[in-house]
């Protein structure tokens, strides 16, 4: 088991990286989470990883935080939920919102991101809604509980402007990043997450 690579960044790509550990370079599949967040080409680097092991295929995985690694895990626990796909969750939305779409069972995000289906999201909250709840954690850009009535209220209100729910998902998410004031009240969500929409 290979828990954490620490060197030097000499590839970086939107689903790899490259890290070069004393003359020994390993190939790390990462979430954009983690991509957005390493540093350059050269910059110093430690990743927290897991490795997956298949018949034919040896796969390294790579997360900029335990929170990462640890929902990752989760993921893939469940039934039908492979690492590309875990990957693709982690890279549409923050630790912080999917442990929030699966503990208020909200299948309707999990199924705006690409790959996951009705039955995919049914299983996803199934399977892991009661873990997750157990779990205490401090992720930096959102709890658990809380303000979920403006958010979900803010999401709402965007998608009946047009946009899709990842990008209404991602506006909220850093719009409360930005100014955590303004989940005080949907209006005030609403219009901090127009700033912040793509």
């Amino acid at each position: 088991m290979i828990y954490k690579v620490s060197g030097r960044l000499s590839e970086k790509n939107p689903t790899s990286v490259v890290v070069d550990v004393n003359g020994i370079s390993y190939e790390v599949n990462v979430p954009l989470s983690t991509f957005d967040s390493i540093g350059r080409e050269g910059d110093d680097v430690s990743l927290y990883t897991l490795m997956v092991v298949r018949e034919d295929d040896i796969q390294l995985y790579g997360f900029a935080t335990k929170d990462e690694r640890r929902l990752f895990k989760l993921l893939t626990s469940v039934s039908g939920i492979g690492p590309r796909t875990a990957l693709g969750l982690l890279s549409s939305a923050s630790v912080g919102d999917i442990y929030n779409f699966i503990a208020n069972s909200n299948t309707q995000a999990l199924m705006s991101i690409p790959g996951i289906g009705k039955k995919t999201a049914e299983r996803v909250v199934l399977e892991l809604r009661d873990k997750i709840l157990k779990i205490e954690m401090d992720v930096e850009d959102g709890k658990l509980e809380g303000k979920e009535d403006v958010r979900s209220g803010a999401v709402d209100a965007l998608l009946a402007l047009g946009y899709s729910r990842v990008q209404c998902e991602r506006a909220v998410r850093e719009a409360l990043k930005t100014d955590s004031a303004s989940g005080e009240s949907v209006e005030e969500l609403i219009r901090a997450a127009l700033r912040e929409v793509k």
